[in-house]
């Protein structure tokens, strides 16, 4: 289902609200590009970065699940856990 773009810029709105000035959004990823960074399913992403620090949930108005944003570091450090 495709969202107006009055919805998108308002979740767009509301997670640059949320994260304040000193998180830039291009240094954010959704749960699917942190899965395919990691070659794993999104499922197990979720599973691996849920409890991680850097992980943003957002909830707005009308929508059921939050909108989930993880810092590129969060993989990133992940990633280096894993080489270890």
């Amino acid at each position: 289902m495709l969202r107006s773009m009055e919805e998108r810029e308002e979740r767009a709105s509301a997670l640059r609200e949320h994260l304040g000035m000193e998180q830039r959004l291009e240094d954010l990823l959704t749960l699917a590009e942190a899965a395919q960074i990691l070659h794993v399913s999104r499922s197990t992403a979720h599973r691996l970065l849920r409890q991680e620090p850097g992980i943003h949930l957002l909830r707005t108005p009308g929508s059921k699940r939050p909108i989930i944003r993880v810092q590129r570091s969060v993989v990133e450090r992940l990633l280096h856990r894993a080489v270890k």
